[in-house]
């Protein structure tokens, strides 16, 4: 009688000390998501104000201030191509350049908002690869419903695309 209540006895402290663990665990990823999303969210309003007025400042000292606003709310080491599409618009600001900005900015933003989605989810593995996956088949439907047709697909899942 006395091995039962033993090994009850180990259960339940077995069962307590997991339920704890998993308690703890959830709200500590609760609350870092929760920190995450909403900074990351200020940081996509941020570059949604920001931009239109880096494509719509006069030159000198204004667009420079915008650009410096934008570049320092950039990853160095991973938004370089956003970087440069910003210095090929200073050295020349057309009207297609900048609209080569806004649209090389509505991907990244895009891929955000897909991947910060998949982060609050049950499930947030691999949210980076994930959200890519999901725009590339959003731009692929969209492309198909314009009658736009995928030539080559590059290395980094971007299709070139010619009109049918």
């Amino acid at each position: 009688m006395v091995e039962f209540w033993m090994t009850a006895g180990v259960a339940a402290l077995f069962g307590s000390a997991v339920g704890a663990f998993v308690s703890v665990w959830t709200v500590s990823r609760n609350i870092k998501h929760k920190s995450v999303i909403e900074e990351r969210q200020r940081w996509r309003d941020a570059l949604r104000t920001l931009l239109p007025k880096l494509v719509s400042a006069k030159r000198g000292k204004a667009r420079e201030q915008v650009r410096d606003s934008i570049v320092l709310r950039l990853n160095p080491y991973k938004d370089q191509a956003a970087m440069i599409r910003i210095d090929q618009f200073m050295s020349d600001p057309s009207r297609a350049e900048g609209a080569e900005v806004i649209a090389h900015f509505q991907d990244l933003l895009k891929r955000d908002w897909e991947r910060a989605k998949i982060e609050a989810s049950q499930f947030p593995w691999c949210a980076r690869s994930r959200s890519d996956k999901r725009v590339a088949r959003q731009k692929n439907a969209a492309d198909r419903e314009a009658g736009l047709v995928p030539v080559v697909t590059t290395a980094a899942g971007v299709n070139d695309l010619t009109v049918s």
